[in-house]
């Protein structure tokens, strides 16, 4: 099954077709120019483009019509005010005629394309998504997978066809791919145009074990409906009997038929588990619950399960949502009844590349650890050391590389490897040190392991480690990551230590920001800052990530381009960071800068407010939600500012104090006198959990919208 892939236009052709657009309704004398956008919350809206009005919009918000700029607009349709597939005149488009004897196959795929105006954000229709899985006596499988797709829009052009399969132990061909025109003609692919070469991507992944098979169908533009049949046999599995059906029941586009049908032998059962069907986020897809149970048909010679959905809505996406793999409803299946094979097969594999250690292994090791007085010492030593010293560079021998790595003494010599050769090393130098750590697999910033039903669907692996009664992850493909901190996209997640035959999730530690500011209030309404930032965690990782490969003097425009966006003018006068090569320290940020015309002067008045403190929260911008906010890490940021007032003013009003307390989040904020020339402002935001529910969006949101009301609040002073 295609997992759900979601595109956008660019901003620059956005704009271009928008002046064109205004320029056509200005030539024509009309008033305005009809359409539907896609806003930055997900929503879909009627809108007009008024002429006179260079890329400025009215946009129908449910009854309330809101003035917005093309920065607000993330997509847009141009068919008109009625609906996409409008005339001119605001009624149907009328549907190209269909030539006579049109093949019965192919009239009966035009007949299930329905009319755009039912679909008008849609880029087009999915006729057929079908996946056919039998499973063997022996243990191998084959799969037969069937797409058929109409083209509404421009932006779903594409007639490329491609499969990666490792030759080694799986062979792939595509059976079978045609374009049908709107009026049932059909261009049929030559087979003997399909090419195959190896797979690679990127400067940091080459594979001489994957192969691409590619093709490219005929005649394919807007309007078209493709079709193409690709099969793949799995002669060798990875591991004996290894099989794992899968099916997602929902995408970016809607869908007539989405099937899923898996074939086994008689006397082999299949175990599945049906995933975000007894909580459907999305009230539209309540209509597909039934595709959580199999239809069971027993045959001659196989028992067939199928999982059938039929007239699937299309998947609205929301800011800030979690992976769609956890929201949206989906079948994991499996030939194995549990995790023993799994276990087995990485302990013996693992297990005997982590046992490969070297005198030169050995020796380093000692080295690293020789003043360390802690475990906690040993596990930072050597954890920076892969970190900095092992290059990451996957070069891909299929099972070798992609379960169970490379010997540790060969990646040690070799200085590079991939996930899974970091953490057989990290293994391999902590247990010299005495240490217990096991490579740990998991699905990395995507979806989580469906830990109930047995499978290796993993993309990731990293370290875990058990020593001094506590258990910890540990990710050495980061080079930025401080211990005891790891990857944020590891965090949270299902984690398979086949060595301690158990599935284990991972922590979600928290990232402190702190913020110490020193503010100076002049008469001229400029103001002086000088301050200290200390960060750790995933914060911390991104700070030392992103100025490492930066020059000085970019790292300092982009600061001061942060500072204009709230204080215009600013004057940048320093700019430091402790040194980010080094792991073992913190990062430490101490900056000063002035910004004229900070404050607002008023008589004998002087109104401000915490300089460059604007607190924004894009993912409460929705009236409503229909999936979970995913904050994807914990935080905790706190901030103190000491202003110190212009001679001869006092304080004449302070802010009340705001607290807010949820099962989601705690924020408290105040200004406070500290002297008869001094205010002090602390504020503290700190996240208990990743999600939140969309059952407790509506309080969730008063209360956001309680913090950035306070955001605008002022301290007024007085002569």
């Amino acid at each position: 099954m295609k997992t759900p892939e979601f595109k956008y236009q660019s901003y620059l052709i956005l704009s271009l077709f928008i002046a064109f657009l205004i320029i056509t309704a200005a030539f024509f004398k009309t008033s305005a120019f009809a359409m539907s956008v896609t806003l930055g919350d997900g929503g879909v809206y009627s809108a007009e483009c008024l002429s006179g009005e260079d890329n400025k919009f009215k946009v129908d918000k449910n009854g309330t019509i809101e003035i917005m700029t093309i920065a607000d607009i993330k997509k847009i349709d141009f068919s008109g005010s009625d609906g996409a597939g409008s005339g001119v005149d605001g009624k149907a488009e009328e549907k190209p005629s269909i030539k006579k004897d049109v093949p019965a196959d192919v009239m009966e795929i035009l007949n299930k394309v329905p009319d755009k105006s039912k679909f008008p954000n849609a880029g087009g229709y999915i006729i057929k998504d079908e996946d056919i899985y039998t499973y063997n006596d022996d243990g191998t499988h084959k799969i037969v997978s069937h797409y058929i797709f109409k083209i509404f829009e421009d932006r779903s052009v594409d007639g490329g066809i491609t499969v990666n399969y490792a030759f080694e132990r799986e062979s792939a061909q595509i059976l079978m791919g045609r374009t049908i025109a709107e009026d049932g003609s059909v261009s049929n692919l030559d087979l003997k145009e399909i090419t195959s070469g190896d797979m690679f991507r990127g400067a940091k992944f080459y594979s001489n074990t994957y192969k691409i098979l590619s093709a490219t169908l005929p005649n394919v533009k807007k309007g078209s409906i493709i079709e193409y049949k690709i099969e793949r046999n799995i002669f060798k599995p990875i591991i004996e009997g290894y099989f794992t059906p899968v099916a997602y029941f929902a995408s970016s586009e809607p869908a007539y038929e989405i099937r899923l049908e898996v074939r086994m032998p008689k006397d082999k059962k299949l175990y599945w588990i049906a995933k975000n069907f007894e909580r459907i986020y999305d009230k539209n897809f309540e209509s597909i619950k039934n595709a959580a149970t199999p239809e069971i048909t027993k045959n001659a010679n196989y028992t067939s399960y199928v999982f059938h959905a039929r007239n699937v809505p299309e998947m609205i996406m929301e800011p800030s949502m979690p992976p769609v793999k956890d929201v949206v409803p989906r079948v994991q299946c499996s030939a194995y009844e549990n995790w023993d094979k799994i276990y087995e097969w990485d302990i013996n594999n693992l297990g005997a590349n982590m046992s490969q250690v070297s005198d030169e292994l050995k020796n380093k090791t000692l080295e690293l650890i020789k003043d360390c007085k802690t475990n906690d010492e040993k596990i930072a030593a050597i954890y920076h050391y892969v970190q900095q010293e092992i290059r990451y560079i996957s070069i891909k021998g299929d099972v070798v590389a992609g379960r169970a790595g490379h010997p540790a003494r060969e990646v040690f010599e070799n200085k590079y490897g991939d996930c899974t050769d970091k953490s057989i090393l990290m293994g391999a130098m902590l247990s010299v040190a005495g240490i217990t750590c096991y490579p740990a697999a998991l699905m990395a910033g995507g979806g989580d392991w469906d830990s109930e039903v047995a499978h290796i669907s993993s993309n990731h692996k990293i370290s875990f480690l058990s020593y001094d009664s506590k258990e910890i992850f540990l990710d050495s493909t980061s080079q930025n990551t401080r211990f005891p901190f790891f990857r944020a996209d590891d965090h949270g997640r299902n984690c398979l230590v086949s060595q301690a035959r158990r599935m284990v999730r991972s922590g979600t530690p928290l990232s402190n920001n702190k913020l110490r500011c020193d503010a100076v209030i002049n008469t001229d309404k400029s103001i002086t800052v000088t301050g200290r930032r200390e960060f750790d965690g995933h914060i911390e990782s991104v700070i030392r990530g992103r100025n490492k490969s930066l020059k000085e003097s970019e790292i300092k425009d982009n600061f001061k381009r942060t500072l204009n966006q709230v204080l215009p003018g600013v004057e940048l006068k320093k700019l430091e960071y402790s040194d980010l090569m080094d792991l073992n320290k913190p990062v430490v940020e101490t900056f000063e800068y002035q910004a004229p015309d900070a404050v607002i002067g008023a008589g004998d008045l002087i109104l401000f407010s915490v300089p460059g403190h604007e607190m924004k929260f894009n993912e409460v911008s929705l009236k409503e939600r229909n999936y979970p906010i995913d904050y994807a890490y914990l935080t905790n940021n706190e901030t103190v500012y000491n202003f110190s007032l212009p001679a001869g003013y006092k304080v004449k009003y302070l802010p009340v104090k705001l607290e807010v307390n949820n099962k989601y989040m705690s924020y408290t904020a105040e200004f406070i006198k500290t002297g008869e020339d001094k205010v002090m402002f602390y504020d503290k935001i700190e996240r208990k959990t990743r999600m939140v529910d969309p059952a407790d969006y509506q309080s969730y949101k008063d209360d956001i919208e309680k913090i950035k009301k306070f955001g605008g609040e002022k301290v007024v002073i007085s002569r």
